[in-house]
């Protein structure tokens, strides 16, 4: 596999559009970090939430930094309130080392991309000419004589809202639809077995007994482009004999992303595959225990017996896999006479990581693979409630290779950090420029007690919080940092603790936190209510950064009084790493003031503890 990854890597670089010497200022630096784990071609992606050129959506090009040189890369943008930059890290990237890249004004092509197309029935996504896979967003027909059902009941086996064929590299179909052992098996498909609504039982899987089944609603979006292409549908999982008579209990939400990665060339696909479930029904769905439902593979019908098999991440085949848990499972089998194969792997964000699988254990079958969580016991999906299923897919020639699949795994579970350094837009206006407090107000009224010295404003405690002298809605804000060093004996909240009080209503949490589990007292946290999603507090006397987007709550009138009817939205990248992404705040935090429609200032907080601040300005965007 090592080989094939290095043609991908001529084959990507190929897409280079120029080589240009130092030009102009670039918007963001990007550095990526490797980390423990030696990277080779791996999609990696970063918010651009506080770069205005990308909320606005403009053209824009990522630019690899090498030397004095800089070299046009296929990037793509999701557009968005919080918009992403995707690219692939071309090659091998050694453990402990970095790449570093440069955002820029403008717009790049890549000779090849990947592409959804979309007829009366089928959405196919393939990278350049070679087909990936296909979705199905018609009904379709249950075939006759196939299976021994009546023709009566065979429309309850018509179906929607599945992928097939799913292709390998080398154009081989690896998915069945309709086999006459199982009519209701649909290629890759994600339906719920064993389930109680209203306390009848109702089931999304099995679809012959006529209590439920899945449906396609409408798409949501379709994604061409240079790193991945691909789309999101939403879905009715329907309950047919409630007290209401056919009900949608469940409405889902796919997300399935195919990237410009591998082909016929180097023997693989690289797919991400999101399913986003919300009861919408006015009592919870009961998922009961069972030992399969869920996200579903029905292999090809060549793959059966001697020549197909599983292998999981723990060493488990088909001998004694059906039942355990495992990161990731790979499904493969003979097409004459090759071997080609499918690596599910499970997300460790999902719930009940390591999922329990259950696999057809018989010698003689064919190749049946399920993530399912029931198999651990019952559960329960509220109303309203989201729930998330992420699964990477990775779609590969020959029986699978243990240590090119763990490297995938590595770049799924522990991707590696990606940091970003903004710069200040033509726009921003300053708040702190090292000099005067002309940008400032102390909170209460009365003189501002601070100091100012060698282009920082510090805290002198006990002389009250500060606050803007204007107010703000909408905005991005950066701010620089830094912590006292104290002698080891205090702790807690009392080491270095200040705050970041956006429209003084939401804090974000300055404290020592060097070191540190995060939780959502400690540094970078939005204060009790959400912990960063990771530490990355630097040491006591160094200076940080907090780069902030912020859309404040929405309000309607309502008999002449304001009613919320959308929550605030926060952003938050800590020293250039994003620990907050697009989080929803349904009400203000810690000490802050009630929420409201009015925009109102932005308070640093005097919490007994001379912190500094420096470099502070904020782009308006409302």
């Amino acid at each position: 596999m090592q080989s094939r990854l290095s043609a991908l890597t001529v084959g990507i670089l190929s897409a280079i559009l120029a080589v240009t010497a130092f030009g102009a200022e670039p918007l963001a630096t990007i550095t990526v970090e490797a980390g423990p784990h030696t990277r080779m071609d791996t999609p990696v992606s970063i918010s651009l939430a506080t770069v205005p050129q990308a909320v606005q959506g403009l053209p824009l090009s990522l630019q690899e930094v090498r030397g004095t040189d800089r070299v046009t890369i296929p990037a793509q943008i999701e557009q968005g309130w919080t918009p992403k930059l995707h690219w692939i890290i071309t090659g091998t990237l050694p453990a402990g080392q970095t790449r570093t890249y440069e955002l820029v004004a403008g717009e790049a092509r890549a000779e090849r991309v990947v592409k959804a197309t979309q007829d009366d029935k089928f959405l196919v996504v393939s990278v350049g000419d070679a087909k990936v896979l296909q979705y199905h967003h018609a009904m379709w027909p249950a075939p006759k004589g196939v299976a021994r059902i009546p023709d009566a009941k065979l429309p309850l086996y018509d179906h929607s809202a599945f992928i097939h064929p799913l292709w390998s590299p080398k154009g081989n179909v690896l998915t069945d639809i309709n086999p006459p052992d199982h009519l209701h098996h649909m290629g890759i498909w994600m339906p719920w077995t064993h389930t109680k609504y209203e306390g009848r039982m109702v089931d999304f899987w099995n679809v012959g007994d006529g209590t439920g089944t899945v449906r396609f609603s409408k798409f949501l979006g379709k994604t061409t482009g240079p790193v991945f292409g691909g789309f999101q549908a939403e879905q009715d999982h329907v309950a047919l004999r409630t007290s209401k008579g056919e009900q949608t209990i469940l409405k889902e939400v796919w997300d399935v992303r195919v990237y410009n990665v591998g082909g016929p060339e180097t023997g693989y696909w690289l797919v991400d595959f999101q399913s986003t479930q919300r009861c919408v029904a006015e009592l919870p769905l009961i998922q009961e225990e069972y030992r399969y439902g869920g996200l579903g593979f029905r292999a090809t019908r060549q793959w059966k017996g001697p020549e197909a098999d599983y292998l999981t991440s723990e060493g488990k085949t088909r001998k004694d896999g059906n039942g355990t848990r495992a990161r990731w499972c790979d499904s493969y089998g003979q097409i004459d006479g090759q071997w080609e194969g499918v690596t599910f792997f499970s997300n460790p964000k999902n719930f009940r990581h390591p999922e329990p699988m259950r696999l057809w254990p018989e010698p003689t079958n064919h190749i049946f693979f399920n993530f399912c969580p029931s198999v651990a016991g019952e559960w329960e999906m509220k109303p309203g409630e989201d729930h998330v299923f992420r699964y990477r897919w990775y779609v590969h020639e020959g029986k699978p290779d243990v240590e090119q699949i763990e490297r995938i795994w590595r770049d799924y579970a522990e991707p590696p950090q990606v940091k970003v350094q903004f710069k200040k837009p033509a726009n921003a206006i300053t708040l702190f420029d090292g000099t005067d407090f002309s940008q400032w107000q102390r909170q209460g009224g009365g003189q501002i007690g601070w100091k100012i010295a060698d282009g920082e404003m510090q805290i002198v405690p006990k002389s009250g919080s500060i606050m803007t002298q204007r107010d703000f809605k909408d905005f991005m804000l950066h701010a620089e940092f830094k912590t006292p060093v104290l002698p080891e004996n205090i702790k807690g909240q009392g080491r270095g603790n200040s705050g970041i009080y956006i429209q003084q209503r939401y804090e974000i949490q300055i404290l020592d936190s060097f070191g540190l589990e995060p939780k959502n007292n400690e540094c970078a946290s939005i204060y009790t209510f959400k912990a960063p999603d990771q530490n990355v507090c630097a040491k006591p006397g160094e200076w940080q950064s907090y780069d902030i987007l912020f859309r404040a709550a929405r309000y309607d009138e309502k008999d002449g009084k304001p009613v919320k009817v959308k929550n605030a939205r926060i952003t938050v990248f800590h020293n250039g790493v994003l620990v907050h992404n697009d989080v929803e705040v349904p009400n203000k935090t810690g000490a802050g003031q009630p929420e409201g429609p009015q925009p109102r200032p932005i308070l640093l907080q005097d919490h007994d503890n001379a912190v500094s601040f420096r470099n502070l300005w904020i782009v308006p965007l409302d």
